[in-house]
């Protein structure tokens, strides 16, 4: 892998073209063609979950208390490898703009090879919080039920990563309409999986099926249902990598020591990234937990939520690196410059307007995931709080991505380490139990720490686009 000397850009977000083609307009109008589809997939892999608590909820405030901690254990763990995994992305995206396809491709077979390496470890953790997590101060019925999600989870999660490496490559090379398909064929699998093992032969009565002897699996059935829809996933993904590339070669998954350092190098502060933001709002989930099961299963749907509402600053987060890092393979700073900033403004607009659905109608939000008076109340005022820091979400999200497309993950790392867990954890603490605000508190502390991530991540890529960037 070689450098490129670096290339240096002064340009400020007007409607002016780079060399004497590319306008603000262009590039909204190529955020949109991309990020469009990419939101949708992200959308339609979020409903996987949000269907899961939408029906476990109907099984009562533990098994949702249950499911959203066993979530959050899982994805705080499996976030790590998904994060190396993700190194690709600006190696990818930089090859595609230099037009560099062969080195595009023997990135995605490393990162399908890292996936797998790192899936193992990974496995084992979370068996062990699973069987830990009755020391963190959660109830016994709650932790017996968090154990028997995770095991149903424990099959998918290798697929998941490998499907991460697929999924970023169709992004990175501009093919984003199989992510959509991919996510419906999950949703489709993930849905009817649910109806199945969480109700078992209730589920085929409610329908008009005959009873067969199927039981009723609960939260573990949500688990086993979501790991299926991973297979679907990889299976549309990688149907499409090999459509449009041609089938694997056994030699592309030889070890190739300086690809795999490369996604490495670059993935693994993406993984300590992931790991502070994802690993803070399931520390938020434990505490709410220590709150009881009603404070835990509202948290899980305020968070469940603003989760939904994330994917599109996730979609327009990843859109944004993917152009970003076309812009600098292709040695085209004010383009870098001007693509990331306008991502930030644009996603923060479009977040505006789930702000104010929040905020306007936060009851018959948290009516679609639960019917449970007790968990209604315990959900309302988080998702108020939700509604004020989509912005601050939505900001951060696509800044890092920006960051990640140029090549800086360090600095999305830094940030969040630093805006969770030296200031906003400390926060939630203090005000959730010192002062004796309860999840209210705690989720305030979180929003603190989301809009502090946000001004520091928007300021580093504004301050790095206007000096250098270089290939990496």
């Amino acid at each position: 892998m070689s450098d490129v000397a670096p290339i240096s850009s002064t340009s400020r977000i007007e409607d002016e073209p780079t060399g004497g083609t590319r306008t603000v307009r262009a590039e909204l109008r190529e955020l949109a063609v991309l990020g469009g589809p990419i939101t949708l997939s992200f959308v339609a892999n979020q409903m996987l979950g949000f269907v899961d608590v939408a029906m476990v909820g109907r099984l009562g405030a533990t098994s949702l208390a249950a499911t959203g901690i066993g979530n959050g254990i899982f994805f705080t763990i499996s976030i790590v490898g998904m994060g190396v995994v993700l190194g690709m992305d600006p190696l990818v995206s930089q090859a595609a703009g230099a037009n560099d396809h062969a080195r595009a491709r023997a990135v995605l077979w490393q990162a399908v090879r890292i996936a797998v390496l790192a899936g193992v470890p990974s496995m084992l953790l979370i068996v062990l919080a699973g069987l830990l997590i009755g020391h963190a101060g959660i109830d016994a019925e709650t932790s017996r039920l968090v154990l028997r999600y995770l095991l149903g989870r424990l099959p998918g999660l290798i697929p998941f990563l490998v499907a991460t490496a697929g999924r970023t490559y169709l992004q990175a090379r501009g093919f984003p309409r199989a992510l959509v398909s991919a996510a419906i064929a999950a949703n489709i699998t993930n849905f009817l999986g649910n109806w199945l093992f969480i109700y078992g032969d209730d589920g085929l009565a409610q329908v008009g099926l005959p009873r067969i002897g199927l039981p009723a699996l609960d939260v573990l059935g949500a688990g086993i249902a979501s790991s299926i829809a991973t297979l679907a996933t990889i299976t549309v993904v990688f149907r499409e990598v090999s459509r449009r590339d041609g089938a694997l070669r056994a030699a592309e998954l030889r070890p190739d020591p300086e690809t795999t350092r490369a996604i490495v190098r670059v993935g693994w502060p993406i993984g300590m990234h992931l790991l502070a933001e994802v690993g803070a709002f399931s520390l938020a989930g434990i505490f709410a937990g220590w709150i009881g099961p009603e404070a835990a299963a509202g948290h899980q749907v305020a968070l469940t939520l603003a989760s939904l509402s994330f994917t599109v600053a996730l979609g327009m987060s990843n859109a944004t690196s993917v152009l970003v890092g076309r812009a600098v393979g292709r040695g085209d700073p004010a383009g870098a410059r001007r693509v990331g900033l306008v991502g930030v403004v644009a996603t923060s607009a479009v977040m505006g307007l789930w702000a104010i659905v929040f905020a306007a109608a936060p009851t018959l939000c948290a009516r679609i995931l639960s019917d449970k008076p007790d968990v209604l109340e315990a959900a309302v005022p988080l998702i108020r709080i939700a509604a004020i820091f989509q912005l601050a979400d939505g900001a951060q999200a696509v800044a890092a991505g920006a960051l990640r497309g140029a090549g800086d993950t360090r600095s999305a790392r830094n940030a969040n380490m630093v805006g969770y867990y030296v200031f906003g954890l400390p926060l939630a603490l203090l005000l959730g139990f010192g002062v004796g605000m309860g999840a209210i508190g705690i989720w305030w502390g979180l929003t603190a720490a989301l809009f502090l991530v946000a001004a520091a991540l928007v300021v580093r890529f504004s301050r790095m686009s206007s000096t250098q960037m270089q290939r990496i």
